[in-house]
Order: structure tokens, then sequence, then C-alpha cells
């Protein structure tokens, strides 16, 4: 739990709010996100994180569950496939998908 908490704590921080205001915006109570931030709430609902992650800090759920970078390399990429036009984001998920059938499994 405590990569999650991490994730939340450094999305806030990047986000320069306060688990008071994201707990606000996800409709949780007052100090649901504080409890999982500060390690009190040892085993979160799913439910509650995602609702904090995608209502109280506009992430997806899997930003909370893998380290930060990568976290922040699958916003960024999100975020450029969602500006191309629908024809060339096929092409590129075609050209991911040849990619990765050509990666060895680990």
């Amino acid at each position: 739990m405590t990569l999650v908490a991490a994730n939340i704590a450094a999305a806030m921080e990047r986000q320069k709010t306060n688990c008071a205001e994201v707990a606000r915006r996800a409709g949780t109570g007052p100090t649901s996100v504080y409890d999982i931030v500060s390690g009190k709430s040892k085993n979160p609902r799913l439910d509650t994180l995602r609702k904090i992650a995608e209502q109280g800090l506009g992430v997806p759920l899997i930003a909370l569950f893998v380290p930060e970078e990568e976290a922040e390399l699958d916003q960024e990429l999100l975020q450029v496939f969602a500006k191309m036009p629908l024809g060339r984001r096929r092409d590129l998920l075609a050209l991911a998908q040849a990619l990765l059938a050509q990666t060895p499994s680990r």
C-alpha cells in the first residue's frame, strides 16, 4: 500500500492540492485520503481508490499502482494520443502491437 500512498501524495504535490480537497472532489469522507496517505488505512476499498484517482486527482486508477515515472509516461502518452486524428491513432496502435509482438517475454 505504500506505493499507492506515495503516488497519491506525489499527484497531490504536482497538482498543488491537499487531502481535504482531493476527498471533496472524490466525494469521499474528509479523512479518507489522509488516512491512506499517512498509512493509517492499510487496506482501502478499491472503489474508494478509484474515486480518489479518477475524480479526486483526475488520473486513471492504474496510476496509483505503478511507479510514478511509469504513470507520468502513460499519462503523457494518453494526452498525445488524444490529440491525434482517429486514423493516426489506429496506425500507432498497430505499430505498438507489432513492437509488442517482437518483444521477448520477461
